[in-house]
């Protein structure tokens, strides 16, 4: 009986939808009739349908529009433009970088980033205002 069941087993899947022709769904029903284990493997089917049925509908997420996310290219290109820089800085002033194991506050961030900085960048600046006296008193 066995056998016989497996050849059955593909028309119960097309007997429960009413996908059969009406010969073939009479021969699905004789033997329906006939095998209590394909009946209760239809049965089980049946009540795992209904069970899907009678769950809650949940309504789709609202569809996002294109410009909500940012581009990820635009993202990376930011990245790029900010780490270059630093890294030149970096490369001028040969200070090494070390960031802080802890969360800090972002003014201590900064601190923490220009105190290498500072002084360079005074001497710079210094020796800008320097040459631009001297191009102004001339």
């Amino acid at each position: 009986m066995k056998n016989e069941c497996e050849h059955w087993e593909p028309l119960l899947h097309e007997w429960l939808e009413d996908w059969l022709a009406e010969s073939e769904h009479a021969a699905v029903e004789a033997h329906l009739k006939a095998c209590p284990a394909c009946c209760a493997k239809v049965a089980g089917w049946q009540a795992v349908g209904r069970a899907l049925r009678e769950l809650p509908r949940v309504a789709a997420p609202a569809r996002r529009s294109p410009h909500t996310a940012p581009e990820p290219r635009g993202a990376l290109r930011l990245a790029l433009a900010l780490c270059l820089p630093t890294a030149l800085l970096v490369v001028a002033f040969r200070t090494s970088f070390s960031p802080p194991l802890t969360p800090v506050s972002p003014d201590a961030v900064a601190q923490t980033i220009a105190r290498p900085f500072t002084a360079p960048v005074q001497t710079l600046w210094n020796r800008l205002q320097e040459v631009i006296s001297s191009w102004t008193a001339s």
